[in-house]
C-alpha cells in the first residue's frame, strides 16, 4: 500500500472510530439517566456554641438543630407536613377512649455505637423528661402522660384527659437507655454525652474540634451507614460555629460554609431570593407579627374602631418594605395544618372604607384638629413593641398608616423584657405589636380562651367569648382530626369577625444552600430546627444508571 493510500486508509479508521464512539456515548446517554452518588461534604454555619446535643435538655435554636442530625423519634414530618413513621412501625393505635397510644417499634434498629434500640430506651426518655430531678424544659408537656412497655417493641402511652394535640408530641428525639441510664442525676448536666452525643439519626458525632480557649469551633459528623431509612447520600457533614451573624455572611460569600438559614423576624440579615451566588429557599414558618388590641380600653372595645384599623392597615406595604419580599400575607394560624389548607387571605386595605367605618361608629373628625372624636371622647392611644429593629420599623409605618384616619397614635419602643415584664403580664398597653409562635398543632387555648386572660395565660387582649371557648375545648379535647379542623375553622371566623386582633404577616425561614446541594425538598417548616428532616436525600455527586 502506498503512503497516500496507507493516508486514507488511517483518515478512514479514524474517522470510524470516532464516529463508533459518538454512537457509543449518544447509546449511553440515552439509556442512562443521571441518578444521586454517594460522597461529598457539607458545611454548615450555625450562631452560638453548643451546650446540649441533648433531646430532652436542649432548647437553643442551635442544640435542637443538632439533635435533629443525631437522634430519631417515634414520629417525624415529612416533606407535606404530616406525621409520619420514624422509629415506630406505623401510626399508633388509639383507644376507643382516645387516650390509650399503642405502638409497635420497629425491629434491628441500633444505636451510633452499634448497640439495639428497643422499649426500654423509650420508657427511659420519658421518665428521665417527667422527673423534676432532671429539670428537662419538655417536662410540663408530659407530666400528665404515662408510658409503658408493653413487649421489646411495643409501647402505650397514656394521657390523663383526651388531647387533640398529643399525637404530636410523639416526635420527640429519644435518647439511649444503655448510655444514660449510668449517668447520676447530679451529672446529668455535666456528662460528656451532652456533646458527644450518641443516637440512631442519619449522622453520627465523629470529631468536635476545639480552640485552645475551649470554645467549640467545629462539629464533624459521619453518615451513619446503620441508619434505618438508609445511609445518607452526603458523607459528611461539619458544623461551625460562629459568634455574630456578620461572622456567618462573611464566611457563606467567601465559600467557608455551605449553607446558612435564618428568620428574619429575629436577625438583621437580608438575603436577595433572586441572587446568583446560592440557591436560596423561603419556607413559610407558623410565626407572626400580630397587633393585639386591649379590649379593656374603652376606645378599644369599640368594634367599629378595630374594624377601621384593620382596614387601615396596608399588609403588603410593611412585607415589602420593612421585610424586603420575605414575609407573606398571613394564612389564619387558627386553621389545623392552614399552610396546606388555606390560601394567603386578601390583603384588604381601603382608607375609604376605613373612614366610613368609623363615621358610621359616631367617630367624628374634627377639621380644626384633624382628630376623630366621639362623645368629647379622642380617638387616641398608644401603640406599643419592641425594640428589636423589624418591630419598631413596623409599628412606626403602622401608626402612619393609622393617622391618615384622624386618630391620635402614640408610639412606645420598649426593650423586650421591659415590654414583657411591665406591659405584657400586666396587660398594661392598648395596642400591642409583638410576635406570636404557634407550633405543628396550632392549638388556640393559651391564646385566646378566657381562661388565659390573666398572666401566666397569653389571652393578651381579654377576648372573652361563650362560643369561642367552646369550640377552643371541643377541638383540643377530640383525636379526630377531621372534627378538629372544621372546629378551627369556625373559631377563625368568629375571630375574623370580632377582630381582637389584626395578623400583620407571616415570617418564612430562609435558607442559603449552595448549588452544588441537589434534591434538597424544604415546603414545611413547623420550627426552623426542622430543617434537616430531609437531608439524608440531599446529595452533592451523580452518576449515570441504566433506564
Amino acid at each position: 500500500m502506498g503512503k497516500r493510500e496507507k493516508i486514507a486508509a488511517l483518515i478512514l479508521i479514524s474517522i470510524a472510530a470516532i464516529s463508533l464512539l459518538v454512537s457509543v456515548r449518544n447509546f449511553y446517554f440515552q439509556h442512562t439517566i443521571s441518578a444521586a452518588d454517594s460522597g461529598g461534604s457539607y458545611t454548615e454555619g450555625l450562631l452560638g456554641q453548643p451546650l446540649y446535643i441533648n433531646p430532652i435538655l436542649a432548647h437553643s435554636d442551635t442544640d435542637l438543630a443538632l439533635v435533629r442530625l443525631v437522634f430519631s423519634g417515634l414520629y417525624k414530618y415529612d416533606s407535606n407536613g404530616q406525621l409520619s413513621p420514624d422509629l415506630a412501625e406505623g401510626m399508633p393505635v388509639i383507644s376507643p377512649d382516645q387516650k390509650q397510644y399503642t405502638i409497635a417499634l420497629k425491629k434491628n434498629i441500633t444505636w451510633h455505637d452499634s448497640k439495639t434500640f428497643n422499649a426500654d430506651d423509650i420508657v427511659f426518655t420519658f421518665q428521665t423528661i417527667k422527673d423534676p430531678a432532671y429539670k428537662s424544659p419538655l417536662r410540663g408537656s408530659w407530666s400528665a402522660t404515662t408510658v409503658e412497655k408493653l413487649s421489646d417493641f411495643s409501647v402505650q402511652f397514656t394521657t390523663k384527659d383526651i388531647s387533640g394535640p398529643f399525637i404530636f408530641n410523639l416526635t420527640q428525639p429519644i435518647l439511649p437507655e444503655h448510655m444514660w441510664s449510668r449517668v447520676e442525676k447530679q451529672n446529668f448536666f455535666l456528662s460528656g454525652n451532652n456533646l458527644a452525643a450518641v443516637g440512631t439519626g442519619p449522622y453520627a458525632i465523629k470529631e468536635i474540634k476545639k480552640l485552645p480557649s475551649g470554645k467549640i469551633e467545629q462539629i464533624n459528623l459521619d453518615s451513619f451507614a446503620g441508619y434505618h431509612a438508609g445511609k445518607p447520600k452526603i458523607d459528611t457533614l461539619a458544623i461551625k460555629f460562629f459568634d455574630t451573624e456578620d461572622d456567618v455572611l462573611n464566611a457563606l460569600h467567601s465559600k467557608e460554609i455551605s449553607g446558612y438559614g435564618y428568620t428574619p423576624l429575629g436577625s438583621s440579615l437580608y438575603l436577595d431570593k433572586n441572587q446568583s451566588d446560592f440557591q436560596v429557599f423561603t419556607v413559610p414558618l407558623p410565626q407572626y407579627q400580630v397587633i393585639f388590641f386591649n379590649l379593656n380600653n374603652k376606645i378599644l372595645g369599640d368594634i367599629s374602631v378595630r374594624k377601621a384599623l384593620s382596614l387601615a392597615t396596608n399588609k403588603q406595604q410593611v412585607i415589602e418594605d420593612i421585610f424586603k419580599g420575605n414575609a407573606l400575607l398571613p394564612a389564619s394560624p387558627l386553621l389545623f395544618n392552614a399552610r396546606q389548607t388555606m390560601s394567603a387571605v386578601e390583603n384588604v386595605f381601603s382608607l375609604d372604607q376605613a373612614k366610613k367605618t368609623l363615621e358610621e361608629g359616631g367617630w367624628v373628625l374634627d377639621s380644626k384638629t384633624n382628630l376623630r372624636s366621639k362623645k368629647n371622647i379622642t380617638l387616641e392611644f398608644t401603640l406599643t413593641t419592641s425594640d428589636s429593629l423589624l418591630n419598631s420599623k413596623t409599628a412606626d409605618m403602622v401608626a402612619n398608616q393609622w393617622k391618615q384616619l384622624g386618630i391620635q397614635v402614640h408610639l412606645s419602643i420598649v426593650p423586650t423584657k421591659q415590654l414583657t415584664d411591665s406591659g405584657i403580664r400586666s396587660r398594661s398597653f392598648d395596642v400591642l405589636l409583638f410576635p406570636q409562635k404557634f407550633g405543628v398543632d396550632p392549638d388556640p387555648f393559651v391564646f385566646w380562651h378566657s381562661s388565659q386572660v390573666k398572666d401566666p395565660g397569653v389571652n393578651l387582649t381579654g377576648f372573652a367569648d361563650v362560643t369561642a371557648d367552646k369550640l377552643i375545648t371541643e377541638a383540643r379535647t377530640t383525636t379526630n382530626q377531621e372534627v378538629r379542623q372544621e372546629k378551627y375553622k369556625q373559631f377563625n371566623q368568629l375571630i375574623m369577625d370580632k377582630v381582637p386582633a389584626i395578623f400583620l404577616d407571616q415570617t418564612e425561614y430562609v435558607y442559603a444552600l449552595d448549588k452544588n446541594i441537589k434534591n434538597i425538598h424544604i415546603s414545611t417548616l413547623y420550627e426552623a430546627t426542622q430543617r434537616f428532616y430531609d437531608i439524608p436525600n440531599w446529595y452533592i455527586n451523580e452518576m449515570r444508571v441504566w433506564k
